[in-house]
């Protein structure tokens, strides 16, 4: 069972009215769609049968998030363990569905895949949190992304044959002043993007004060918004600023409320737990974020550790939404690469050379110790190709530059950093602190 264009509507439909609804009627929708998941999961995807299979876990017997500790925690490693056709639904072809590669922050490059009807949600429940954040239909929107060169979502297109929400996409990976130049251009009404590229940006626009952009709010995802990113950002762009938590695995997870600066969490969209030591966390504590989607069946993500920390919120948000809250998000940042001659560049661009080019490697760090020697620490999944080390080198170099010396080290193991967080794409070039 797939969702379907009708379903994609009906699920739109629902997120719109949840908006105005009350917590009780959203937990009974979020259980209902839990139950659907759960069920599809247990009788279609081979990964959940083997590992429920496996430790006598009971979905069925599953009436209410609440009782979703009877299950085990799923990880990335689960996933990249097994062939990957065991992570979809039977009946699925995979060549027919939306194929996206996360940036691989964490080193381990991964996959997800979902129907256009899935997608179409995928954007959805974003577009609802935009217009919480004061989006108009006659706006004018400026969209830096990885994806700015392909299709608009459908979601966005759906809406703009009818004349709402223009967008203007602008990739990601271009360097500071050139996605200025792009936004001096577009004039745009609200701009969204990654929170470390925003910040660089600000600079940008904030040095031509009197050419800049003058949104009416930016919108940052994707990295952790520090206190010193969103001052620099609300300065450069002379605007609020507000933030989501997302992922490629879930879409919008929680968004910002606008009065009282907590996240509203995604409750009609997906299960959100913390877990402090393994039991449930309790309000004011910080604990690791496990998520059940509610929406996705080709390849569904059940208790699905995602890697980020958390600190759980009030039950209610006091501005009467009807969603509980997470009070901060500690999730991963991304560093941009200063390079010779005064370049700058987003470290997730290597980080697609090495997926495009490098299909072998299993794990990654990127380290740059200096600002022409940047070192890549790589964990095969197999023996590569005797070429592969040349394609991978002149990849790297194209996007670097030869006055960067690389240098390519095949190692047994890469240990985590500070809290025993995977944090891959990092420079040891003093840049300015740019999180404080």
């Amino acid at each position: 069972m797939n969702i379907d264009v009708a379903d994609g509507v009906a699920v739109l439909g629902a997120a719109l009215r949840h908006a105005r609804s009350t917590p009780e009627r959203i937990r009974e929708y979020r259980d209902q769609r839990l139950r659907r998941i759960l069920r599809h999961a247990r009788m279609n995807v081979p990964l959940y049968q083997d590992i429920w299979n496996g430790l006598g876990a009971s979905p069925d017997a599953i009436r209410n998030a609440g009782d979703l500790t009877s299950l085990p925690v799923v990880m990335r490693k689960h996933f990249r363990a097994r062939p990957a056709h065991e992570a979809f639904a039977r009946g699925t072809d995979p060549d027919r569905l939306i194929t996206v590669q996360t940036t691989g922050s964490t080193g381990e490059p991964f996959v997800v895949l979902r129907t256009r009807a899935e997608d179409f949600i995928f954007h959805a429940f974003r577009m609802r949190a935009m217009i919480s954040f004061g989006l108009r239909p006659t706006d004018r929107m400026a969209r830096i992304g990885t994806h700015a060169h392909g299709q608009s979502p459908l979601a966005w297109k759906v809406a703009q044959r009818f004349g709402s929400f223009r967008q203007a996409q602008i990739p990601l990976l271009d360097e500071p002043s050139i996605i200025a130049a792009a936004l001096r251009k577009a004039r745009p009404d609200v701009v969204t993007g990654n929170a470390g590229v925003l910040t660089r940006v600000a600079r940008e626009i904030a040095a031509r004060p009197d050419d800049a952009p003058r949104p009416r709010f930016v919108v940052t995802s994707s990295e952790v918004l520090a206190a010193g990113m969103r001052r620099r950002i609300a300065e450069g762009f002379d605007c609020r600023v507000y933030d989501t938590y997302c992922s490629e695995e879930f879409g919008l997870i929680a968004w910002e409320c606008r009065e009282t600066g907590l996240y509203h969490v995604c409750d009609d969209s997906a299960v959100v737990e913390v877990l402090k030591d393994g039991r449930p966390a309790r309000e004011g504590e910080r604990g690791a974020i496990v998520v059940t989607a509610l929406h996705f069946f080709a390849m569904p993500f059940v208790r699905y550790l995602l890697g980020d920390e958390v600190v759980v919120g009030p039950a209610h948000c006091p501005c009467g939404a009807p969603f509980s809250t997470l009070a901060e998000i500690s999730g991963r940042t991304v560093d941009y690469l200063s390079l010779p001659g005064g370049r700058e560049l987003y470290a997730a661009a290597a980080a697609h050379v090495i997926q495009a080019v490098a299909p072998w490697v299993e794990q990654y760090e990127l380290v740059q110790e200096r600002l022409n020697r940047v070192v890549v620490r790589l964990i095969p999944d197999s023996p590569p190709p005797p070429e592969a080390f040349a394609r991978l080198r002149s990849g790297l170099t194209d996007l670097l530059g030869r006055d960067v010396d690389i240098r390519l080290e095949v190692v047994p193991e890469i240990a985590p950093g500070p809290g025993e967080k995977f944090r891959f794409l990092r420079s040891m070039v003093g840049q300015g602190d740019v999180s404080a």
